[in-house]
């Protein structure tokens, strides 16, 4: 069995992960996500995997690892929310998201060394948000908990006050949908059972 490396940073991906009693290592990708104009389950797609593509060109010593990239993004109307560089971003998002539904895309890219293949999927969840009022908003932007959330909000955290019902995968909201994840492993052939710890 290859070793499993996770190409991110992200604390929860890596704690989902652990939580599963999967042995693996981290080495994040420095690739720079754009978003453009395509449609959001493309773009996110296409990331996950030049994360990975990223990372195996700057460090080939992983060539013959699993590779495990990821890429989350809100879909609002066909629009992309990223992760807001600002303050006054992540108000603008939550003023919008209040009251509404909303789409949570993560994509999966997983390299599969010793087959030498890419295999890539994308998961969807349905957020529903309760109303915000002007007092909510500033009280959650107070909490810094929205930097470096796509959307500007973390469902596990205080975030998740504002989320009244959720249509599919909560993990994927995480950004890291396991369900998926472990049906990638069984598509190239990897017995699960095997490779976690009891």
């Amino acid at each position: 069995m290859p070793s499993l490396v996770l190409a991110s940073s992200s604390p929860r991906r890596q704690e989902l992960l652990a939580n599963l009693g999967l042995p693996f290592s981290v080495a994040p990708s420095e690739y720079e996500e754009q978003f453009d104009h395509r449609p959001p389950r493309i773009q996110v797609l296409y990331l996950a995997q030049q994360k990975i593509a990223h990372l195996l060109s700057h460090s080939p010593e992983h060539r013959g690892a699993l590779i495990l990239g990821a890429d989350t993004c809100i879909d609002v109307d066909g629009r992309i929310f990223g992760k807001p560089s600002n303050r006054q971003t992540a108000r603008r998002y939550l003023q919008q998201l209040g009251g509404r539904s909303h789409k949570v895309i993560t994509a999966l890219s997983l390299w599969d060394g010793p087959a030498g293949v890419f295999l890539n999927e994308a998961e969807t969840t349905t957020i529903h948000f309760a109303a915000l009022s002007s007092r909510e908003i500033e009280w959650y932007l107070n909490t810094e908990e929205w930097q470096g959330a796509a959307g500007g909000y973390r469902i596990q955290g205080r975030g998740g006050l504002f989320v009244n019902r959720i249509e599919g995968c909560y993990f994927n909201v995480m950004g890291l949908p396991i369900h998926r994840f472990y049906g990638m492993l069984q598509t190239q052939g990897y017995d699960f059972f095997e490779l976690v710890s009891p």
